[in-house]
C-alpha cells in the first residue's frame, strides 16, 4: 500500500523526488580527507595576500621617509651654497649650517631608526608567508618544483626567499651593507662629520685638528648606527623554527650547504 499523507491521498511526485534530491545533494558535498580543511586553501590565500599587501605599506612607507630626508638634505644645501655664494664662507654661513645641519641630522636618524623597524617587520613578515607555503606544499606536494622560494621558517628558508639571487654573486652580507638603512646611515656619519668640522672651525681650531675630529665623527656615528641596524636581524634570532630546513635539502637559489 502505498504511503499517505495527512489526508489519505498519495504523495505527489514532487514530494517523492524530495528525499533523492537531498540524497544528491549530501553526496556531492565537497569533501577533503586532508586534515586541514577543504577550506584551507582560500583561507591561507587570503592571510597571504594580507602579509603582502602590509610589506607593500611598510616599504612604501620607508620610501617616503627615506625620500623626506634626502629632501631636506638637499633643500638644506641649496640654502647654505647660496648663503655662501653671497657673503662668502664665513662665520654667518657656518652659523647658519651648524642651525640646519643638527635638524637635518636628526630627521636622519629617525629615518634611520624607522627603516631598521620596517626591516625587522619585514623580516617577521617574511618567515610568517614562508610557514604558508608550508601549508600549501602539504595540500599540494607535487608543486614543490616549481616554487621559487623557501616553506622553511629558519635562516636558509629566510635567505631562500628574501635573497632569492643568492648564490649568483650578492652574499647575504653584501646585501645588507648595500640596502636603504646603511646608505642612510652613511648620510647620517657623512653629516656628522661635516657638522663635527665646522664646530671646530668655529672654535678656531686647526685644519689638521677639525679633519680629525671629523673622520672620528664619521666612524662613530656610521658603528652606532650599523650597530642598531643589526637589530634587524632580532626577529630571526628570537623566531623558533616551526619548519626547519631539513639537513642537506637544497633550496631554490641556494644550492647544497
Amino acid at each position: 500500500m502505498d504511503a499517505a499523507d495527512n489526508t489519505g491521498k498519495p504523495p505527489g511526485p514532487e514530494l517523492a523526488a524530495a528525499p533523492a534530491a537531498e540524497a544528491g545533494t549530501a553526496g556531492s558535498a565537497p569533501v577533503s580527507d586532508h586534515p586541514l580543511g577543504p577550506d584551507a586553501v582560500a583561507i591561507l590565500a587570503t592571510e597571504h595576500w594580507s602579509l603582502i599587501g602590509s610589506r607593500s605599506l611598510l616599504w612604501n612607507e620607508a620610501y617616503s621617509r627615506t625620500t623626506i630626508f634626502l629632501g631636506a638634505l638637499s633643500a638644506a644645501t641649496v640654502a647654505l651654497a647660496l648663503v655662501a655664494n653671497v657673503t662668502g664662507l664665513g662665520p654667518r654661513t657656518v652659523t647658519l649650517a651648524l642651525v640646519l645641519l643638527p635638524v637635518v641630522l636628526f630627521l636622519g636618524i629617525a629615518t634611520h631608526i624607522r627603516v631598521v623597524e620596517i626591516n625587522q617587520a619585514e623580516i617577521e613578515l617574511m618567515l610568517a608567508m614562508n610557514r604558508l607555503r608550508n601549508a600549501y606544499l602539504r595540500i599540494a606536494p607535487a608543486l614543490e618544483p616549481y616554487f621559487s622560494t623557501s616553506p622553511h621558517d629558519d635562516q636558509r628558508g629566510l635567505t631562500a626567499s628574501y635573497l632569492s639571487f643568492q648564490g649568483r654573486g650578492l652574499r647575504p652580507w653584501g646585501h645588507f651593507l648595500s640596502n636603504t638603512a646603511t646608505v642612510v646611515a652613511t648620510v647620517d656619519a657623512a653629516l656628522a662629520a661635516a657638522i663635527a668640522v665646522l664646530a671646530m672651525r668655529k672654535a678656531g681650531a686647526a685644519t689638521t685638528s677639525a679633519v680629525a675630529v671629523g673622520a672620528a665623527a664619521f666612524l662613530v656615528v656610521w658603528a652606532a648606527l650599523f650597530l642598531l641596524q643589526r637589530q634587524s636581524l632580532s626577529a630571526l634570532r628570537r623566531s623558533e623554527p616551526r619548519f626547519p630546513t631539513p639537513p642537506g635539502q637544497s633550496l631554490p637559489g641556494l644550492g647544497r650547504p
